[in-house]
């Protein structure tokens, strides 16, 4: 899996939040936040049950916290089950550790449905393959690609703004491959 990390955590920063929390994380979960801190994954999918994308990975004093998430109805119910969502997909749902075992799980974020997809964070990762971000489309390029499908009535300022953003942040990411 590659990650575009959100920087590297500390001992104290993990230590901490076990304690706010009043949780004690898996050794395995614990390192990948230390080297890690969470980061955006694009380009990446969970290849085993329940497949889908994974956008990005909690981190510790980020722009995706995991305290932050905690303001979240959904999150703190799913915390009150010993499930802490670790990282999310594009339409919103959850992975999540499960505090007392460590497993791994899938929670839809519409759904009352929580399901088993591995047995340690170490064969979830495992389970997650990432492309290498290459090739940035330019606006140009997207322009003439929406135009050439047909859809020329959606062009507009507001997708050009959407576009650079998204240009400026993939070109910004650099991405390592997780090795726990």
């Amino acid at each position: 899996m590659l990650i575009s990390k959100y920087g590297n955590g500390t001992v104290s920063q993990v230590e901490e939040l076990e304690m706010k929390l009043g949780i004690k994380f898996d050794e395995k979960y614990k390192a990948f936040l230390i080297k890690y801190n969470g980061g955006d994954t694009p380009n990446t999918n969970w290849n085993g049950k329940c497949k889908s994308d994974v956008r990005f990975f909690y981190g510790i004093g980020v722009k995706e916290d995991i305290l932050e998430s905690l303001k979240y109805e959904i999150v703190q119910n799913l915390l009150e089950k010993s499930f802490l969502p670790i990282a999310k997909n594009c339409s919103g749902d959850f992975f999540c550790i499960n505090l007392e075992d460590a497993k791994i799980y899938f929670s839809y974020h519409d759904k009352n449905r929580i399901t088993l997809i591995a047995e340690s964070f170490e064969e979830f990762i495992s389970k997650i393959k990432s492309k290498k971000i290459g090739h940035i489309d330019t606006i140009e390029e997207r322009k003439a690609c929406l135009f050439e499908h047909g859809h020329g009535e959606f062009f507009c300022q507001e997708l050009v703004n959407d576009w650079q953003a998204e240009i400026d942040r993939f070109s910004k990411y650099h991405q390592d491959e997780v090795v726990l």
